[in-house]
C-alpha cells in the first residue's frame, strides 16, 4: 500500500523512479512476478502522463527491468527536453511579439497598406537580427516604399 500511495503522490519522474526504486526489492522473489509486472504496468501508466507526448517510452518486462534501465535512462531526459521545448515555445511567441510590434509601428508610421507589406515580407523570419534591421528601417526610411523596398532586400540576402 505505501507504494501505491508513492506512486499516485509522485509529482515529478524523480519521485516515480525512487518508489520504484524502492518496491523492487520487496518484489524479487518469483511468487510475485505477477505483483512485479502489474506495478510496472503501472508504473508505465503513470510514467506516460508525465513525459511529452514525443518521447519514447518502452519499459522493461519486470518491475526491475522498468526501474534499472528504461525509466532511469528516460526520466533523466525528461527534464531537459521540457527545458527545450519551452525555450523553442519562449523563442517563437517572442518572434511572432516581435513581428506583431514592427507590423504596428510600419503601420503608424506608413499606413495599413504598407504595415501589411511589412508584415508579410517578415512572416517567415526567425533571425532577430533581420528583425532589428526592419525596427531600423522603419525608423529611417523617408517612405513606405523605401521601407518595404529595403526590407524585401534585406530578407532576400539572408
Amino acid at each position: 500500500m505505501r507504494a501505491v500511495t508513492g506512486f499516485e503522490q509522485s509529482g515529478t519522474p524523480g519521485d516515480l523512479l525512487g518508489v520504484a526504486r524502492g518496491l523492487v526489492g520487496r518484489l524479487r522473489s518469483p511468487e510475485h512476478e505477477d505483483l512485479s509486472r502489474a506495478f510496472r504496468a503501472w508504473l508505465d501508466h503513470l510514467a506516460g502522463r508525465m513525459r511529452p507526448g514525443h518521447i519514447e517510452w518502452a519499459p522493461g518486462k519486470t518491475l526491475e527491468d522498468a526501474t534499472m534501465t528504461t525509466l532511469a535512462e528516460r526520466v533523466a531526459q525528461w527534464p531537459e527536453q521540457w527545458r527545450k521545448e519551452g525555450v523553442a515555445e519562449g523563442r517563437r511567441e517572442g518572434l511572432a511579439q516581435e513581428r506583431a510590434l514592427l507590423r504596428r509601428l510600419a503601420g503608424v508610421r506608413f499606413g495599413d497598406t504598407v504595415a501589411g507589406q511589412v508584415e508579410d515580407l517578415l512572416r517567415a523570419t526567425e533571425d532577430w537580427d533581420q528583425l532589428a534591421a526592419a525596427a531600423e528601417m522603419i525608423v529611417r526610411a523617408n517612405t513606405g516604399t523605401a521601407l518595404v523596398d529595403g526590407i524585401a532586400r534585406r530578407v532576400r540576402q539572408s
